[in-house]
């Protein structure tokens, strides 16, 4: 995959990441945006949350997102629930630096976790969940090729009601034909 144009790339996390992504977790707006009720985060469980991503990630894969400019962290990209047995695992993703929303950097970084999800892991299927009234998060994962499956009715408790949940999922298949009608590849190569 052709990524020389790309603003972004993914590195592993490392420790002391937790003081970036620590005010993410204290924005409201952010909260508003993500799946899961709101809670609240001490620096304490941040950065335990940083460290057990590093050295005890299970089944899962959370890298940050940086600018290729100046190096800076501006976001987290994650594989989770990853089956190498069947093949499959759930994206999500989050820009915590608002002034970059709307960019096409998280278009990018999903485009790049795709890309390692389908061609080292191995993986089949990559599903990604989102509210389904956060309807910019829909359009991103769509931009990388994921189709609507379906609707999860009233599957997350969030401020104080039952929500909808949307459920996006792309094939590998998929991936390689939008990386040739992105012109990222010219199919007989697939390396990044």
């Amino acid at each position: 995959m052709d990524t020389s144009e790309f603003r972004v790339y993914l590195r592993a996390l490392e420790p002391d990441d937790y003081k970036t992504t620590h005010p993410w977790r204290l924005d409201e707006e952010i909260w508003a945006s993500v799946v899961g009720p709101k809670y609240f985060v001490s620096m304490e469980y941040e950065k335990k949350w940083v460290n057990d991503a590093i050295l005890s990630p299970g089944n899962s894969l959370k890298l940050a997102v940086c600018l290729k400019e100046d190096h800076k962290h501006i976001g987290l990209v994650s594989l989770t629930n990853i089956d190498r047995n069947n093949g499959f695992a759930r994206c999500g993703i989050l820009i915590g630096e608002k002034s970059l929303w709307g960019v096409g950097l998280g278009t990018e970084a999903i485009l790049l976790m795709l890309h390692h999800g389908f061609y080292t892991l191995g993986l089949t299927r990559i599903e990604a969940r989102q509210l389904l009234s956060n309807q910019a998060s829909v359009r991103l994962f769509e931009k990388c090729g994921f189709r609507v499956e379906g609707v999860l009715r009233k599957a997350v408790f969030k401020d104080g009601r039952h929500q909808d949940l949307n459920l996006m999922a792309i094939l590998r298949e998929e991936f390689d034909e939008l990386l040739l009608e992105k012109g990222l590849t010219d199919g007989k190569q697939n390396t990044v």
